[in-house]
């Protein structure tokens, strides 16, 4: 047809490149990204969160743990104890609970590794936690979006201490 001239295909050149036969189509969409900038990025990800949760997290832990010296954890625990009875937490768990309803889930994990708690125990209170987590934020937010944020937060609130009960009594079942 073009008489000497060979035909070139997609992802093919004339200069000798591409080992003299034509790519696949589609081959540019195949190519892994570079490794490099992906694994630069990747750890610069990493060393910000890991920074962001351990100043949330260390002074969390070091607070409790001056709290629980000083007695004020003990005191706290004696007032919480009937309602963290009911989730089959000590009134201790109180604690990483306000922090998480308050403040952030990092502070409470925190607050939580300093208090000596069963494998059954962290996970009731993880899940209440999960639930009623940053009601102010959370309540500001949905505010802004028209509805009663401490409605809101009261419900999740209920949602949790809810979720944690039924969670204490399937555990309770079980074991």
């Amino acid at each position: 047809m073009n008489g000497d001239r060979p035909t070139q295909s997609a992802g093919h050149d004339d200069r000798g490149e591409g080992g003299g036969s034509p790519a696949p189509a589609g081959a540019a969409l195949l190519e892994p990204p570079p490794l490099r900038p992906a694994l630069l990025a990747g750890t610069r990800i990493g060393v910000r969160t890991f920074a962001e949760m351990a100043l949330a997290m260390v002074p969390a832990y070091f607070a409790a743990l001056l709290l629980e010296k000083l007695g004020v954890i003990d005191v706290l625990s004696d007032w919480a104890e009937p309602v963290m009875g009911v989730l089959g937490l000590p009134g201790s768990a109180a604690l990483p609970l306000v922090l998480a309803c308050l403040l952030n889930l990092y502070a409470a994990v925190g607050a939580m590794q300093a208090l000596p708690l069963s494998g059954e125990q962290i996970t009731v209170l993880a899940i209440v936690m999960l639930i009623s987590h940053n009601l102010i934020v959370e309540g500001a937010v949905v505010h802004k979006a028209g509805m009663n944020g401490v409605l809101f937060g009261l419900l999740r609130l209920a949602a949790g201490l809810t979720a944690g009960i039924v969670v204490n009594l399937v555990l309770g079942a079980l074991s």
